[in-house]
């Protein structure tokens, strides 16, 4: 006897959606960890999940991580180098606070030399390395100098720009941690490079956890300078100078004052600690908080932003370039003043 089911079809999408539903709570119990920080990222508030602090549901975050620490380790572990010829790495600057009895057995260091710079200009030698920290600004600023420094004088650089990062979300990327982890793996390093900001004018959570910090408050301003201090602090301990580029206004005001204000702790910290500070304001010829996509020259119009009021045009890009190698003599090499950018 054929028997009519009119439900079936309601039944299959049923168990469909609530396969989809199991299926998309099992990615997010495994990836917890990293979808909150871009949801902190995006959206600068906790992720809807984030008042989950169930046991079980934490879990899915540790089993994740724990993968990629074996995977590591596992990767390693299959490293077919002779162990007679592995240089032991140099732990970072805070193992080295945590642990002062265990670098006291270690026989000292020979002093660094410090890198020879006066108020307008660094004195690199030819052996050393120019080191870029910074966001998606400095991504489109620093192939102009690597290219210019290896060309003319055979320096080499290490570029670690970042799109999306700043000093306000350390899980997603922390750069004082980065900072101070390269100049102490990277010795040959003679100057410090920085540009940071336009991700920054937000609210953000205190060390350890808790609630936002409104962005221009005491508590937020107080743990933002901490961070470019540290930044300083790294690269004082090594002799090493340290440029740091301040953002330039925005198209859209509100981002602009943020950064505005940014720009202002920057430049305090900076000329306090007797490094260098440029403002690109200054470079593209901004007055007070007026912004345009383009600049007067010689008659012409040429453009300095994109689209979207806030990046670079690669003539803007080399104009901020040419301003940083303008500072930069090297030991022995012509000091003619070179070409600049085109």
């Amino acid at each position: 006897m054929q028997t009519f089911d009119n439900v079936s079809p309601f039944g299959r999408v049923y168990k469909f959606l609530y396969i989809l539903l199991l299926s998309t709570l099992f990615v997010v119990w495994l990836n917890q960890r990293s979808l909150t920080l871009y949801w902190q990222q995006e959206f600068h508030q906790d992720s809807p999940w984030s008042v989950v602090r169930q046991p079980l549901w934490l879990e899915g975050g540790k089993i994740l991580a724990a993968f990629y620490t074996s995977r590591e380790a596992f990767s390693e572990a299959l490293d077919d180098t002779p162990s007679a010829t592995i240089t032991p790495p140099v732990p970072p600057f805070t193992a080295l606070l945590a642990a002062p009895a265990a670098v006291s057995q270690q026989p000292a260091a020979p002093a660094l030399p410090a890198v020879r710079h006066d108020k307008d200009h660094i004195t690199l030698t030819a052996h050393g390395k120019v080191f870029f920290a910074g966001d998606s600004m400095m991504q489109g600023i620093a192939p102009h100098i690597m290219l210019a420094l290896n060309k003319r004088y055979g320096i080499q650089s290490i570029n670690k720009s970042k799109q999306s990062t700043g000093l306000t979300l350390p899980g997603f990327f922390n750069w004082p941690r980065t900072i101070s982890e390269t100049l102490q793996s990277e010795p040959d390093i003679e100057l410090l490079v920085v540009f940071l900001g336009p991700n920054d004018p937000w609210s953000m959570k205190p060390d350890g956890g808790g609630q936002y910090l409104k962005f221009k408050s005491p508590e937020w301003e107080q743990l933002y300078r901490s961070r470019i201090d540290s930044i300083l602090q790294s690269a004082q301990q090594k002799h090493i100078p340290v440029v740091w580029i301040g953002p330039p206004n925005m198209r859209k005001k509100a981002l602009s004052e943020g950064v505005a204000w940014l720009d202002t702790l920057y430049s305090s910290a900076v000329t306090g600690a007797g490094q260098y500070y440029l403002s690109a304001n200054d470079i593209l010829g901004y007055q007070g908080d007026t912004y345009s996509d383009y600049q007067e020259k010689e008659g012409r119009k040429l453009k300095l932003r994109s689209g979207d009021g806030i990046h670079f045009t690669p003539y803007a890009q080399k104009l901020i370039a040419n301003r940083v190698l303008s500072m930069i003599v090297v030991e022995g090499a012509q000091q003619e003043k070179p070409d600049e950018l085109q």
